[in-house]
């Protein structure tokens, strides 16, 4: 008889890249605010936070999608169209805050990019964890 594994473990870890967009963030914005001055430390501080409320905004639309009641009741082309609806209205006013930060010079637009890819980095540490779990496993003679 074959081990059959829960289906959880086969699946994308993403609480994991919640908790690591938030780590990553506070360990980079730490990191700046000993190496760099305030000004870049504080936006890489803005940078990370609007990347990580953003990514919450986008998981819980995604997930409202993809188990969302449109899509059981048959109405796909609505739904996917109130979800692209919402994310690029989102998209656009992220582009506005960053405008404004930017042109005040309330933020530093290296500062800003840095924090603005802590959820890409997360997604490549959970991503590579994955990987390394599932295909580089330890053989043991």
């Amino acid at each position: 008889m074959k081990d059959v594994k829960p289906a959880q473990q086969d699946e994308f870890p993403i609480h994991r890249v919640d908790i690591i967009n938030w780590v990553l963030a506070g360990i980079l914005s730490v990191v700046a605010w000993l190496y760099y001055p305030l000004f870049i430390a504080k936006s890489v501080f803005i940078g990370g936070l609007l990347a990580n409320i953003s990514y919450l905004f986008l998981k819980k639309d995604l997930k409202n999608f993809l188990q969302g009641k449109l899509l059981l009741s048959g109405k796909v082309q609505m739904a996917k169209t109130q979800f692209y609806v919402k994310y690029y209205m989102r998209l656009g006013a992220l582009g506005l805050i960053l405008y404004f930060l930017v042109s005040r010079h309330i933020a530093h637009p290296l500062g800003l990019l840095i924090g603005l890819s802590v959820v890409v980095f997360s997604i490549g540490i959970t991503l590579a964890s994955v990987v390394k779990k599932f295909y580089f496993k330890t053989v043991v003679f």
